[in-house]
């Protein structure tokens, strides 16, 4: 009976391992494509805010430029270990583009963006256990 359970919970593991690569999870550390990201998250904001064409462009050209600069960002503090100088960086830069974002979406999809930020909180996925999901 336990060499059935053991040999159950190992195929369940495997299982369970496989589906994560199949879906993406790939190697600690991997970062997706910046432009493929840009990319989904302008695709799936144009369907929930319901953006027009040019809208979705100007969304996509702003999310490669925002990735950007965080990742200069990141690579100039990287070295310092002064998590508050990290956070307040970054802070600034999410303000600076939700100022950027705010000028591109209507005033009816500002308001249903905020709703949506509040609704659905940044996740956290592959961070070494630095927050859930």
């Amino acid at each position: 009976m336990r060499k059935s359970v053991m040999i159950l919970s190992m195929l369940l593991m495997v299982g369970l391992m496989t589906a994560e690569a199949q879906r993406g999870g790939g190697q600690r550390g991997e970062r997706p494509d910046p432009k493929e990201r840009a990319q989904a998250t302008a695709d799936k904001w144009q369907e929930e805010f319901g953006l027009s064409d040019e809208q979705h462009t100007k969304v996509y050209d702003l999310l490669i430029k925002s990735g950007e600069e965080q990742r200069v960002k990141m690579q100039e503090l990287r070295g310092s270990g002064d998590r508050e100088a990290m956070r307040e960086a970054f802070g600034e830069l999410r303000a600076a583009h939700n100022e950027e974002l705010k000028k591109i979406f209507s005033a009816t999809q500002w308001t249903a963006y905020e709703k949506w930020i509040k609704e659905n909180p940044p996740q956290r996925r592959g961070r070494g256990g630095r927050g859930g999901n």
